[in-house]
């Protein structure tokens, strides 16, 4: 009987019924939870209990090294579940002869709505107006916030996700331009979405929206230079990947008042280790779960197994 790891916490948490499809195709099942990337921590115990195991479900956020994988004497595949892969070392993979698969677009309409959310947050300084209703204030809550219907969106990365929430933006009237390595130019025609370079869209976009896989060419994309580039006062949201974004950029913007405010899901440090950006009263932040919702984990769960 062939035996499937599972490294994911509460891979099965919203429903039994993908371990119970993998049991039901006599494979033998190991849930083990060491916490959210755990195992980063101690390679040596991932090292002992890869062995003997046919298939490995991970998160993007485990990293599975050379090493690890040299220790997986009958590893035959690692289903990431997540949309993301940085973890796992692709070439490593290949050289053991072992398939990798993730989950692209399995979860995208969460990270759709969590984007919108992440938009109205930050430009109605919603929580910073939650946290001072909080501390008992109430007459002191007074702002001048930003609308965004009607305002010009770009989306960096036009694929499942930045195509979601591109449709979502819709309903408020948004102008929405994006830029991409590929083009949709069928998506353009039903949407009314145009496409630009990525210095027009900076310098052009009310809100920008980052919606790319992290790898070598889109690490640090959004560094000083580009940040710089940005409309005065426009808004930064992430729910990609942390490595796209220079932190450090950002919250130098931030308190210049270059920018309005910041709102992401994501952290080049997980967990974060820049208090001082999380803290920064125009900076909304959640803790990597754009994702998580009953449907999505179910989604990533299910094409997983």
């Amino acid at each position: 009987m062939e035996r499937v790891l599972i490294v994911v916490p509460g891979f099965a948490k919203t429903s039994r019924m993908p371990i119970e499809r993998l049991v039901e195709e006599r494979f033998s099942v190991e849930e083990k939870d060491y916490g959210l990337a755990g195992l980063n921590r101690d390679e040596d115990e991932f090292c002992r209990i890869i062995k003997g195991v046919d298939a490995l479900i991970p998160t993007a956020m485990d990293r599975v090294t050379r090493r690890i994988l040299e220790h997986g004497d009958q590893l035959k595949i690692i289903a990431i579940r997540s949309a993301g892969f940085e973890g796992t070392d692709l070439k490593a993979a290949t050289d053991h002869g072992i398939l990798v698969t993730h989950n692209p677009g399995s979860n995208s309409d969460p990270v759709a709505d969590m984007t919108l959310g992440l938009m109205l947050s930050v430009s109605k300084r919603i929580g910073w107006l939650d946290r001072g209703m909080r501390d008992g204030k109430f007459d002191e809550l007074r702002i001048n916030a930003k609308d965004i219907f009607g305002r010009t969106l770009g989306i960096i990365g036009l694929g499942r996700i930045g195509k979601k929430v591109a449709i979502r933006a819709r309903g408020f009237s948004m102008k929405i331009i994006y830029h991409d390595i590929l083009d949709y130019g069928e998506f353009e025609k039903e949407q009314g979405v145009r496409k630009v370079s990525l210095d027009k869209l900076l310098r052009t976009a009310d809100i920008v929206s980052l919606h790319v896989p992290l790898d070598e060419s889109t690490r640090g994309m959004m560094g000083m230079r580009e940040i710089e580039r940005m409309k005065h006062q426009a808004i930064l949201v992430n729910t990609c990947r942390g490595g796209v974004v220079d932190e450090q950029a950002v919250y130098s913007a931030l308190k210049r008042d270059h920018l309005y405010g910041y709102g992401t899901d994501l952290y080049e440090n997980e967990p974060p280790t820049f208090h001082e950006l999380i803290r920064h009263q125009t900076v909304v932040s959640t803790p990597h779960v754009a994702g998580v919702s009953e449907d999505g984990l179910l989604s990533m769960a299910t094409l997983s197994a």
